[in-house]
């Protein structure tokens, strides 16, 4: 008998580690969060106050507002339902169109985004959790978080401070597709281009070099600070404010308020209840554009294998009505 369990023990492997602790990796990554982070910050900024000089029209309100859903569109239909949790099937054009969409928002390379979020899904509102408004890891051991810290950290502490996260561990698959790789790579450009892009509508609409800098600042830095806190603002609100008429194990919650800008994200609690469904809005009144937008897919043959929680699953999911009646706290 002791030999029978030697050798189950010496069968079972070693734990990867979730996170990388590098010396070197870490203050690299804390100064690309903070040019993340303060970038379009002082973009949008220096946008308010040129306002006397470059205007603020149709033209800025057309590049802000255009290239905020598109990213938007990435970030939700591509980086999180399509990639993150295979939610539905498409073709590989469309798969890479959604993931360089994404990739414009500037919310971290492919591979980190998916292995992020990942881990959050896997160890939510726990000390492995990267960006939980209630708990973080801290000497070793899970250090509970009050209000306003716990909304510091999930919306932007946690960038500047936590490990990074094992994409060997969490997007492997992501890592193997050449085409995602590649993506992943030209990360930087990829940003860039999001930045010209708008600047070179404003030239070609205007002809002057005024236009030019209002289409790099509303339609680059402000539409990239918009994107930035709506998607961080689903992190730290949405798993501390809302119902939660789901029995998930953590504390996340249907924010209806950020749901209309998050294009449907912030139904975090339907979400973690049925992390593989392509739709969080359950309800006819639960907003949810990118879902939306996965049924146009649908109907016109862009999007297959679109997956949902039946009628039963969602019955048997459904949490006891004091918890459903949502928190604070």
């Amino acid at each position: 008998m002791p030999e029978t369990n030697q050798s189950r023990s010496a069968d079972v492997r070693k734990r990867p580690p979730l996170v990388i602790r590098d010396a070197a990796l870490r203050p690299r990554h804390r100064r690309i969060a903070l040019a993340t982070v303060w970038a379009p910050f002082l973009g949008t900024v220096a946008a308010v106050a040129l306002i006397p000089v470059t205007g603020f029209g149709a033209l800025e309100i057309g590049l802000m507002v255009g290239g905020f859903a598109l990213t938007t569109f990435g970030i939700e239909v591509g980086l999180h339902r399509s990639l993150a949790h295979r939610a539905f099937q498409t073709h590989r054009w469309m798969r890479n169109l959604l993931a360089v969409l994404g990739s414009m928002a500037a919310e971290g390379r492919l591979l980190h985004w998916v292995a992020d979020h990942r881990r959050h899904h896997a160890h939510s509102d726990t000390g492995d959790d990267p960006h939980s408004p209630r708990v973080r890891h801290k000497e070793g051991k899970p250090q509970k978080l009050g209000p306003m810290v716990g909304l510091w950290h999930a919306h932007i502490g946690h960038m500047l401070m936590g490990d990074v996260t094992n994409c060997t561990l969490f997007a492997r698959d992501i890592n193997k597709d050449p085409a995602l790789r590649k993506i992943n790579d030209m990360y930087g450009m990829i940003v860039v281009a999001g930045l010209v892009i708008p600047t070179v509508i404003g030239w070609v609409a205007t002809g002057t070099w005024v236009g030019a800098l209002s289409g790099f600042l509303w339609g680059g830095m402000v539409r990239m600070f918009l994107v930035h806190h709506t998607t961080w603002s689903v992190a730290s609100f949405a798993h501390r404010f809302g119902a939660s008429p789901f029995d998930t194990g953590d504390y996340s919650a249907n924010n209806l308020w950020l749901a209309l800008p998050s294009f449907g994200s912030s139904l975090q609690n339907n979400h973690h209840a049925f992390p593989r469904s392509a739709y969080l809005g359950l309800k006819w009144w639960e907003v949810d554009v990118a879902g939306g937008f996965i049924t146009l897919m649908k109907t016109f043959g862009l999007a297959w294998k679109v997956r949902e929680p039946s009628a039963e699953e969602i019955a048997a999911k459904l949490a006891q009505p004091s918890r459903a009646e949502g928190r604070t706290t």
